[in-house]
């Protein structure tokens, strides 16, 4: 049999996939006559179905006969939606059968990732695709930091995490203001950068690369087109949170603020910032001097 590659990550893509086209109540027999169809409709080599003279009443695949990486990447990934709080059992009544439970029903927190086009933390290896995908001069460094971050996430190490996504925003920010020096014109704003980078003087060179942009767009007519900086103060802000995450709750044990729902957060929004910022050093790349 030609060998795939199974993970819990390929798994959940095919089930928010078919939830997302078709909703409906989850139970261990819907995810995996589901999943099993999805797996049939790409021509999977691991999907296995009853021949015409098989008696197996009711039963339109043979599970069991499913590769062995497939059947654990399948049960992990089931467990996973319970374990990350996408869906819980359905309320049966009486609490002595709350672990008998055969139906779950969908948390609001299940329910947003069935919808979001949006990759999560908990598939990684889907993140990264997206990553490289919305941004396809991916710096190595930067790639690393994230794909460590996921890490961290996923092994509920969230403050690591934190400091990872910090690190990743770091490092976009000063490949933007390298960029940004080379757009400005000779003047004592492209002074203060330059010092605050030789420095290292960080929040001084955020301070300087977002009034710089925040003045472009104000600007009549702006320097800089509309759609190389649209959305780029939000986008950046999100960076600058990272940053402060990773310098401040993730570092000083007094604030101690840092949780899941908070580096998620940061991990959604890193794709779409680091896209702009991308677009931003391009523009500053291609027009030396003209600001």
């Amino acid at each position: 049999m030609e060998r795939a590659d199974y993970g819990v990550d390929r798994v959940l893509q095919l089930i928010r996939a078919s939830f997302s086209e078709q909703m409906g109540d989850l139970s261990c027999e819907v995810f995996f006559q589901r999943l099993w169809r999805k797996l049939e409709a790409i021509g999977d080599p691991g999907v296995v179905k009853p021949l015409p003279h098989q008696y197996h009443p009711g039963r339109a695949y043979l599970y069991e006969q499913a590769p062995y990486d497939l059947q654990a990447a399948a049960n992990q990934a089931f467990f996973h939606l319970l374990n990350t709080g996408y869906a819980y059992p359905k309320p049966t009544g009486d609490y002595i059968n709350f672990s008998r439970s055969q139906w779950y029903c969908w948390t609001e927190r299940g329910l947003q990732w069935i919808k979001g086009a949006e990759p999560v933390p908990e598939e990684a290896s889907g993140y990264m695709r997206f990553l490289s995908e919305r941004v396809q001069t991916l710096d190595d460094v930067i790639g690393q930091y994230i794909s460590e971050a996921l890490t961290a996430f996923n092994r509920e190490a969230f403050f690591a995490s934190a400091v990872m996504v910090g690190a990743a925003s770091e490092k976009a920010v000063y490949l933007l203001a390298a960029s940004l020096v080379s757009a400005l014109k000779p003047s004592r704003r492209r002074t203060v950068l330059e010092t605050a980078m030789s420095r290292r003087q960080l929040f001084a060179l955020l301070d300087c690369v977002r009034r710089t942009i925040e003045d472009c767009c104000a600007g009549n007519p702006p320097p800089i087109p509309y759609t190389v900086t649209e959305g780029a103060s939000a986008h950046l802000a999100s960076l600058f949170e990272a940053i402060r995450t990773q310098r401040n709750d993730a570092v000083h044990p007094m604030n101690a603020t840092v949780s899941a729902s908070s580096v998620r957060l940061l991990l959604h929004s890193f794709p779409y910032a680091l896209g702009t910022t991308e677009k931003l050093r391009a523009w500053f790349d291609a027009n030396q001097g003209s600001i």
